[in-house]
């Protein structure tokens, strides 16, 4: 047999050299099997005399009647042998081939076989309901056609983004040419959409949410995520008996939220930014409702794309002072209008007033605040970053993606209510005080930081 060098102080090692012994030093013809040591050590055996190659089978430690054998042709196979009490011969049985199967799930399935048994049940219906079971792909499909695609709970971006995500991790049939060639370089650790959703072991998903993790740390994560509804609508199903899809936080990527590597804009530049888009609607009426957009999302704090630019005048609720939002990221939410907010509302609504009147004032674009211009597939405005390049050139401000106008309106708000964690979150719409509470510690930390900046001029003050 081909021996392995293992270092360079270290004797060869072959597969014999992993038997383990008994008290006396004596073999016990057993091995504790391991996917590697499969793998690395067992090999078809050679005989010289015969120049052919035999099969060799050894037999598993943690499992009695587990054994694997490498045949003549090259190939493992697993399979479980016992003899019944009521003959002499003993009885095997096939139970798949490696690395197809694991050897936990090979474990597994000894265990259910020896059940089986121990019960007087035939251990063959056992391993024909296991022919049976479905890959992880059917369980996907199943769970897309009767939750995914039928919930009310789910979003329609939230759908598309999860049915993406499934497309391109679990199917690996992704048509970006990046994310193909991590899948084609991975595609021993991703592939766990083909296994029976049975035989996965938790070192297959902690292998497999490495290989997505290449293509980004919080991707990673959300397909977890994914993963984690998949398998716990699978036991409730009773496709799966168990659930191993549970990560600890230290198993996952840790995520760092935006404040981290961007700070958010200050008090000074707020005004600068504010003052720049009112001067910008003056002197290009042609996108006054770009940069309304703008004003509003840097007023309420709100998401610019999915809670901003597609508001409607029905949502408006003049009387109670409230623009109510039925359905957002975090659920159903509303924010107060105040003195700035109002009038943002009040210069919209003369604007709709003057260019829907008479016929056009039933068209789909008057029931929206910010109706699109140009010909679009929707009938408001999806973006306001070209604008945006524009307020912050005039303000003379660090040009920042719009997002970072949520962040700053979270960090001012905070401190303008002297650091009330309840009106804040209410108001900005979070659903829980967990970005909140990064928003004090970001205001904390520069405080701290300001507070050394008077340190050091009070130390370097001349007398």
């Amino acid at each position: 047999m081909k021996k392995d060098n293992i270092g360079h102080n270290n004797p060869p090692l072959d597969l014999d050299d992993f038997i383990i012994k008994d008290e006396n030093g004596k073999s016990t013809g057993r091995i504790k099997f391991t996917n590697t040591f499969l793998k690395k050590y067992l090999v078809r055996n050679y005989d010289a005399v015969k120049d052919v190659y035999v099969d060799r089978v050894i037999n598993d430690s943690e499992r009695i009647g587990l054994k694997a054998k490498a045949t003549a042709g090259g190939s493992i196979s697993l399979f479980y042998q016992y003899t019944p009490k009521t003959k002499r011969n003993p009885v095997k049985h096939h139970l798949g081939k490696f690395p197809e199967m694991s050897v936990d799930a090979a474990r597994d399935l000894v265990d259910d076989l020896k059940h089986a048994i121990k019960l007087g049940q035939d251990p063959r219906s056992v391993l024909a309901e296991r022919l049976k079971a479905k890959t992880l792909n059917q369980v996907v499909d199943d769970w897309k056609s009767k939750v995914l695609f039928k919930s009310a709970r789910f979003a329609a971006s939230s759908i598309k983004d999860t049915e993406q995500r499934i497309k391109n991790w679990i199917h690996l049939s992704a048509v970006h040419p990046r994310t193909n060639k991590i899948i084609f370089n991975n595609r021993k650790d991703l592939n766990i959409g083909a296994k029976k959703m049975i035989e996965i072991t938790k070192d297959d998903l902690i292998a497999w949410h490495a290989a997505v993790s290449i293509t980004g740390e919080p991707q990673g994560n959300r397909c977890v995520d994914d993963l984690k509804v998949i398998f716990k609508w699978a036991l409730e199903q009773k496709i799966i008996k168990e659930n191993i899809c549970k990560f600890t936080k230290n198993e996952l990527n840790e995520e760092y939220t935006r404040l981290d590597d961007k700070d958010p804009y200050s008090r000074e530049e707020w005004r600068l930014l504010r003052k720049a888009a009112l001067k910008l609607i003056k002197k290009n009426p042609r996108i006054r409702i770009a940069c309304m957009g703008i004003l509003l999302a840097m007023y309420t704090g709100r998401r610019y794309k999915s809670e901003v630019l597609s508001l409607k005048w029905t949502q408006v609720d003049w009387d109670a002072n409230k623009v109510r939002l039925p359905k957002t990221k975090t659920g159903k939410s509303e924010f107060s209008i105040n003195r700035l907010t109002r009038w943002v509302l009040n210069t919209l609504w003369k604007y709709r007033q003057q260019t829907f009147r008479g016929k056009k004032q039933r068209s789909v674009k008057a029931g929206y605040l910010f109706p699109s211009i140009r010909k679009s597939k929707k009938p408001y405005i999806q973006d306001i970053r070209k604008s945006w390049v524009k307020v912050c050139a005039i303000a003379n401000v660090r040009l920042e993606e719009p997002y970072l106008l949520r962040h700053t309106w979270g960090c001012l708000a905070l401190e303008a209510t002297n650091g009330n964690f309840a009106v804040v979150k209410d108001e900005g719409g979070w659903k829980t005080f967990e970005m909140v509470e990064v928003y004090a510690k970001y205001n904390k930390r520069k405080l701290s930081q300001q507070s050394q900046v008077i340190g050091n001029f009070l130390a370097h003050a001349r007398a």
